[in-house]
């Protein structure tokens, strides 16, 4: 059997979230906004408790938490800060990727001084 390609995967999981056919270890989808030039972008994952729950779900599920957690990786490498954000409370700052976040807010770097 084949592994699935990355695309295969996106679009898997961009129809799992259409369909709302979720794993019973997911608590919600969260949503990763990347602050940049021409705006923001939105990519959605499965929120779910710890990240010991990864076994537990789907391959595109699995893949869609690796990615949302390889984006907050590559912020902090690249020196942005990311932030957790729950309406009504003020954002906590983020050194790792939580997976149980409602939202999570990748800014961008600050220049000068």
């Amino acid at each position: 059997m084949t592994q699935p390609t990355v695309a295969e995967l996106e679009q898997a999981w961009k129809d799992r979230c259409a369909k709302g056919n979720l794993s019973p270890a997911i608590i919600g989808i969260g949503k990763i906004r990347i602050m940049g030039k021409s705006g923001d972008t939105a990519i959605q994952f499965p929120r779910i408790a710890s990240l010991e729950a990864l076994g537990t779900l789907q391959p595109d599920e699995q893949y869609a938490v690796q990615a949302a957690q390889r984006i907050v990786e590559q912020a902090r490498e690249q020196q942005r800060t990311v932030f957790a954000v729950t309406p009504g409370q003020t954002p906590e700052r983020l050194t790792d990727f939580r997976p149980d976040a409602e939202s999570l807010m990748v800014v961008a770097r600050v220049a000068g001084g």
